[in-house]
């Protein structure tokens, strides 16, 4: 994943100062996955906000940067220092990688906040939509490729103690997460917000398939986490790319996308297919799990997963239909063109039965 995101980095972009902290910001995530202990761990996952942060500040458009600024700054002070005041005063040893202690919902609570914040789910995720509309394409594609992926690999090492403590809370929160960035998408105007908005409904997603603790709905949710890099940051890549060359990244001005660059559009409508899990995709198959899994351990999800798949078909479709229609021009290039063809296909894996055997 990490690799996949780096060259389509490398692709799309030609600032060198872009690039070099887009590689040191996939070394600290690498980084992420390697230390024995936790507090390791929370350097390198706190230490990843560093270049985004300079890359919104530093390389964002608009003045409104220095909000949005703000608000990752205080989202991540506010979640993250209560990770260390429960960790140290529950006298825990250096060496644990993975929690799964006897703790009270509340300490299980606040343990979980800082990766709650990096999911985001809905009610911690106002910094997002905010951080993708004013970071460069460069930026946007890594936050919602690999920083987003931090807060759930994270909150899957403390899961073990949610055996010890009852879930509904996490549950509802996805439920809500789910049903509300989807109608939220349904009203956006910028593209790039929507995909934001799309990106929480997903994460939310993944975080009902996590809480369930089967091994089955894991299983989904880390397929559904594969599947939310690839598309992510394609969408956000093929959004960047209209904007460079129209100088605007309304929905309104995306008319006759299709007839103004047949490949490129097609391409555009094959990512959106994927983001709202049509097969063959990989997206198909994980929530196709995870949906089995929720529908055998709770039936009420039914209606919830009904209303998020009808919202998310709609403004996916709302999208592409606002490409078809209308007149206009605009001129791609062959070069972006040639080299997001192999991107698109990568994220239709025809190889996704791999991960069985």
């Amino acid at each position: 994943m990490s690799l996949f995101i780096l060259g389509v980095v490398l692709l799309s972009e030609s600032n060198f100062m872009l690039l070099l902290l887009s590689e040191v910001l996939v070394v600290v995530c690498v980084f992420f996955f390697v230390p024995s202990n936790v507090i390791l761990m929370y350097m390198y996952f706190e230490l990843s906000m560093f270049p985004i942060l300079v890359m919104i500040l530093g390389y964002g458009s608009q003045i409104e940067k220095i909000n949005s600024s703000y608000y990752l700054i205080f989202y991540a002070a506010l979640c993250s220092f209560p990770f260390l005041f429960v960790y140290f005063k529950s006298f825990f040893f250096i060496s644990l990688v993975y929690f799964d202690f006897n703790l009270s919902w509340e300490m299980v609570f606040v343990l979980s906040l800082s990766f709650m914040m990096k999911f985001p789910v809905y009610f911690l995720h106002l910094w997002l939509p905010k951080a993708h509309v004013e970071a460069p394409t460069t930026a946007s594609m890594l936050l919602a490729g690999l920083l987003l992926k931090l807060g759930t690999a994270g909150f899957l090492r403390i899961l073990g103690c949610l055996s010890f403590v009852h879930n509904n809370v996490w549950i509802v929160l996805a439920f809500l997460g789910m049903i509300l960035a989807s109608f939220c998408c349904m009203f956006q105007s910028d593209a790039k917000a929507l995909a934001a908005y799309s990106s929480i409904t997903h994460m939310s997603f993944v975080l009902m398939a996590l809480v369930f603790i089967i091994m089955s709905g894991k299983t989904g949710g880390v397929i559904l986490m594969l599947a939310h890099g690839y598309t992510s940051t394609l969408m956000f890549y093929l959004v960047g790319e209209f904007y460079h060359v129209s100088g605007s990244r309304m929905v309104y001005y995306m008319s006759s996308f299709f007839g103004s660059g047949m490949i490129m559009a097609l391409l555009f409508a094959v990512v959106f297919l994927s983001n709202m899990g049509t097969p063959p995709s990989l997206s198909f198959l994980s929530e196709f799990i995870v949906i089995s899994s929720s529908l055998n351990m709770m039936k009420f999800s039914f209606w919830v997963l009904f209303v998020y798949f009808f919202s998310a078909f709609y403004y996916s479709i709302y999208l592409l239909t606002s490409s078809v229609m209308g007149k206009g021009y605009v001129n791609f290039s062959i070069w972006n063109v040639g080299f997001s063809v192999p991107l698109v296909f990568m994220m239709y894996n025809i190889f996704w039965m791999s991960v069985f055997f």
